[in-house]
């Protein structure tokens, strides 16, 4: 075996390592944050009301009222979200913290039930039900993925 046959794959598998090592230490482009993920709470409440202006027709003023009554109840909702999560399976305490969080959201609509028109509201409800729809069909795709 000669040396030029056997350093070979080893500098390819260097270049190979070097350049994964690169890529991984490479930070992602700031693109908006596509991701829900990766955006902070106030971000996703800017872009959850930009899309429903468009898509209802929201007024400035709407979008400004909104705004406060999104930020307001995001704490709650985290922390009624959290509590039931922290809780043991069929708990009482999972229980009441699903109830609260029950009840944080039907808040939630009474406020936005003040703030959209008739029309908005209705749309809104058809966008939350088209919402509900694909996360339901989500999951039974993945439902049938993981019996495969």
């Amino acid at each position: 075996m000669t040396l030029k046959t056997f350093l070979l794959p080893i500098a390819f598998a260097m270049a190979l390592t070097t350049g994964s090592i690169a890529q991984a230490q490479t930070p992602p482009p700031d693109n908006g944050a596509a991701n829900g993920a990766m955006l902070t709470p106030e971000q996703r409440i800017e872009k959850r009301l930009a899309h429903e202006q468009k898509v209802l027709g929201l007024t400035d003023d709407q979008v400004a009222k909104l705004k406060v009554i999104l930020a307001q109840n995001m704490a709650k909702i985290r922390a009624d979200r959290q509590a039931a999560h922290a809780a043991a399976e069929g708990s009482p305490e999972r229980k009441a913290a699903r109830q609260q969080a029950m009840a944080d959201k039907k808040a939630l609509r009474g406020q936005l039930k003040d703030v959209l028109t008739a029309e908005q509201l209705k749309k809104f409800k058809e966008m939350r039900l088209e919402q509900i729809d694909r996360q339901e069909h989500r999951l039974e795709h993945q439902k049938k993925m993981l019996k495969k």
